[in-house]
């Protein structure tokens, strides 16, 4: 052995160049240590040897295999940074451990693998990471405990406010809270602060500090590291981060500020709740640690602050070659409901196996972030072509949306990414931030749940349906929705009046919105599901008005597929049942054909269960779906609605004429009544009586009224519901 070779072995090291036809060259080819692990192998090295196959190289070592694509790509790039595997640890023949990492670089042109041995200085290593280890953990156990105090405190002043609680009120309970407190106006106007936030900013006299516009001076502190956040608070949005803020007389400090809205019922922000914390003592912790404060608590990924300075060093390094870099901007949908319907804690358990779902989807070298709240960032090195960049995020959108277990519940989340690109050496990195967070919103808008490339044109496109959803959040939350029912006349002669119950909005600007405007926003962003069992109680209490003043009548309701599909919701019929004391029989369940493409036999058991209530079924836009003939027997449904569409080109139409006949003749067959919907002329009706439809629906005899126009139309429909029964 060299007295080289004695020293690089020393040093714990072997040297391995990469050759063609997929062979690597020893530079130290008579290493101990090395050539102990390699005795693992069925094929010993021979001692003169100075070549091993990378089949070989990685059968000896697993850890590595994954690891040289991540190296191929520092090897095939020029000037290119080198890349670490990370330690992993080995066994020899003899028992003993070897903490190893590889490391790839270039030297002079050449690729090298380097595989250093740690083992020597472990222990000690060990240790020191293990007190820096413990000291982050208490770190990160206070910091979580202010985050959470933080949060909950934002959302009890925010409930206290809604619920009209004076601002006197409001100022009171929080005067000697540790956190520090400012209710302002959209425009900056401060009405209410607490002794915290004056002794933060070291102001002697209220007074003084309510002249300043705070919310500015924040904005403008925080912007340099969150460019995101004045369209984030102009949308209306909820945000919380942490930044570098000025006090009054210089002294810099680390604040975590939350800033929330409050929405007057035109949908507009009235005021800002803004609460705040110094975590200047945290930040000296972490540098006792001898960390700098670039990790998330929650996530453990690099945090804001960190993606910053990494995103900024590869600014100034430049990009090398014909390669790119692409920022994908990641936003969990609907993270804030589960956020406040399971609790913080469960929170913070999702954010956390999202972020390990994320990390695994990417390569070694590419860097992912937790931004704050349920915001991601990756950015992905050494990209050739945008196609690329489309496969990573499918992988993500499928990765994140597996099913999750949280407190016992099973829980599927989806995301919204936004995917920017650059090919020019020089690149400014707030640009590219902005427009992945732009491309995001516009995934946002196309229904979520799915990826969108930024274009120039997104600069100027309003977001119309993420406005349109965030105002029907607010709807929910205030109950603006009324129900207006539409009469089914009998052409078989039955006496019980029968209506359809179908949803408006009585939006605070646009007046009243027909169900086209919301129901499909309402469908992708999941709002369907507490819409729907709203619908389900009003229509039951309607019922049970009625009633009460000698007017009986069935009411149907549409179910939407995801409605049905809910777990709760046979639970939610049977309380909404009990709670009104509405009769079973009286309530009809209208569902779609899409209701059983995935699953047929569980939603037919579910279907047959509410039929044991008392509970009648009809199948809603029969023809519009997967219709099939022969499967339309298999199920259990009282009721067959035939779409408008056939129903408007009876006239002209002769496949309708077929189709129409062909339903209603097979419906005859199997027992079940048919409903016609869209009747409007008088051609129709006579079409459609002929072939004894039972019931008709459509403006030819009646609109959709509001619950007093039905009492009064109540004796009108019976009447004509007698007279078709004198015609039969």
């Amino acid at each position: 052995m060299s007295i080289l070779d004695g020293v690089v072995e020393e040093l714990g090291v072997v040297v391995l160049v990469r050759k063609e036809e997929g062979f690597f060259q020893l530079i130290n080819n008579q290493c101990i240590w090395f050539r102990s692990l390699l005795e693992l192998l069925a094929c010993d090295l021979p001692k003169n040897s100075a070549e091993i196959d990378s089949a070989s190289l990685c059968a000896a070592f697993p850890f590595i295999e994954n690891f040289l694509i991540d190296a191929d790509t520092v090897w095939e790039t020029t000037d290119a940074e080198s890349v670490r595997s990370g330690i992993w640890t080995e066994t020899d023949p003899f028992g003993y451990e070897h903490q190893l990492e590889a490391r790839a670089c270039q030297l002079d042109g050449q690729a090298v693998l380097l595989i250093e041995n740690h083992t020597a200085s472990f222990s000690e290593r060990h240790g020191v990471y293990q007190k820096a280890r413990d000291i982050a953990l208490l770190n990160e156990k206070l910091a979580s405990e202010l985050n959470q105090r933080q949060r909950e405190l934002q959302s009890e002043i925010e409930r206290h406010i809604l619920q009209d609680t004076s601002i006197q009120s409001v100022a009171e309970s929080v005067k000697g809270h540790t956190s520090a407190v400012m209710i302002c106006q959209p425009g900056g106007q401060i009405e209410v602060i607490n002794k915290a936030l004056i002794d933060i900013y070291q102001i002697s006299d209220e007074a003084d500090l309510k002249r300043v516009s705070l919310l500015d001076q924040w904005i403008s502190e925080a912007e340099k590291q969150y460019p995101e956040l004045k369209r984030v608070i102009e949308n209306g949005s909820y945000w919380e981060g942490e930044f570098e803020s000025k006090s009054s007389g210089g002294l810099d400090r680390w604040v975590r500020l939350t800033i929330g809205p409050i929405k007057d019922d035109d949908g507009s922000v009235s005021h800002y709740v803004c609460v705040a914390n110094d975590i200047s003592e945290f930040r000296n912790m972490d540098a006792a640690g001898g960390g700098d404060g670039g990790y998330d608590f929650t996530t453990h990924l690099p945090n804001r602050r960190h993606f910053w300075r990494h995103i900024n060093n590869v600014a100034e390094a430049g990009l090398a070659g014909e390669y790119g870099i692409g920022l994908m901007y990641i936003d969990l949908d609907y993270f804030k409901r589960v956020n406040d319907s399971l609790g913080h804690q469960a929170g913070d358990f999702l954010l956390s196996a999202i972020a390990s779902r994320i990390s695994r989807c990417v390569k070694h070298h590419d860097f992912v972030a937790h931004l704050g709240g349920d915001e991601f960032v990756v950015l992905v090195r050494y990209i050739e072509d945008v196609n690329q960049l489309s496969i990573v995020a499918d992988r993500l959108l499928a990765s994140i949306h597996e099913p999750l277990f949280v407190n016992g519940q099973s829980i599927l989340m989806s995301a919204s990414i936004g995917i920017t690109t650059q090919f020019e050496k020089q690149f400014d990195p707030t640009l590219l931030v902005r427009q992945a967070d732009l491309a995001m919103y516009a995934a946002k808008e196309l229904g979520k749940g799915q990826s969108r490339f930024y274009d120039p044109s997104m600069e100027c496109n309003i977001p119309h349906k993420l406005q349109r959803e965030r105002e029907l959040i607010d709807a929910v939350d205030r109950q603006e929705f009324v129900l207006h029912l539409q009469p089914q006349i009998s052409i078989s002669g039955e006496e019980e009046v029968r209506v359809e119950a179908l949803i408006r909005w009585q939006h605070p600007v646009h007046g009243l919105l027909h169900p086209a405007d919301f129901i499909a926003i309402a469908e992708d962003s999941g709002l369907i599901i507490p819409i729907g069992s709203w619908v389900l109680q009003q229509a039951c209490r309607i019922g049970v008005d009625l009633l009460g003043e000698n007017k009986r009548a069935c009411i149907a309701v549409n179910i939407s597929a995801k409605q049905l599909k809910h777990p709760d919701f046979y639970k939610i019929l049977t309380k909404t049942l009990t709670e009104t004391n509405f009769p079973a029989p009286l309530l009809e369940l209208e569902i779609t054909e899409s209701c059983f493409l995935e699953d047929l036999n569980t939603v037919i058991s579910l279907i047959e269960n509410i039929r044991k209530l008392g509970v009648t079924i009809a199948l809603d836009d029969f023809g519009t779906g997967f219709s099939s003939l022969n499967y339309l027997r298999q199920l259990p449904v009282d009721y067959l609605k035939i779409d408008r569409s056939f129903i408007q080109g009876l006239q002209v139409d002769r496949e309708s004429q077929a189709i129409t006949s062909s339903v209603i003749n097979l419906a005859h067959e199997l027992n079940i009544d048919v409903i016609a919907e869209g009747v409007e002329t008088a051609e129709q009706f006579d079409f459609l009586r002929c072939r004894q439809v039972h019931f008709v629906q459509g403006y030819l005899f009646y609109k959709p009224l509001s619950v007093s126009s039905l009492v009064k139309s109540y004796r009108q429909i019976k009447s004509l519901n007698d007279k078709n029964k004198l015609d039969q």
